[in-house]
C-alpha cells in the first residue's frame, strides 16, 4: 500500500498500517489505520520531516489513542453495537 497523493505519493506506508479488525459505525465496516501506527506517525513525523513542527494536537491525539489501547487491553471497551446510529435508516 502506498500514499495516494501529495508530496509523498507512491511512498510505501508502514508495514501493518491497517489494523486487523475493521472499524465500525453501526453496521458499516471499513479498514482503519491501526492505532499503534497512528501513534508512531504522530510521534515520528517531525523526525521524518523536520519542516513539520511538533504540535500540541498530536501529543493530545497520542495520549487519547494510548488511553483507548489501555482500556481495550483491560477489557473495558464495549463491543460495537451492530445497530446503525440513531437517525440512520
Amino acid at each position: 500500500m502506498t500514499v495516494a497523493g501529495g508530496p509523498w505519493a507512491g511512498t510505501p506506508w508502514p508495514a501493518g498500517l491497517l489494523g486487523a479488525e475493521p472499524g465500525r459505525i453501526g453496521v458499516l465496516e471499513a479498514p482503519i489505520v491501526d492505532p499503534r501506527v497512528q501513534i508512531e506517525i504522530k510521534r515520528m513525523m517531525p523526525v521524518w520531516d523536520p519542516s513539520r513542527p511538533r504540535r500540541a494536537k498530536d501529543a493530545e491525539d497520542v495520549a487519547r489513542l494510548e488511553r483507548a489501547l489501555r482500556r481495550r487491553a483491560a477489557g473495558s471497551v464495549p463491543s460495537p453495537d451492530p445497530r446503525p446510529p440513531s437517525g440512520t435508516p
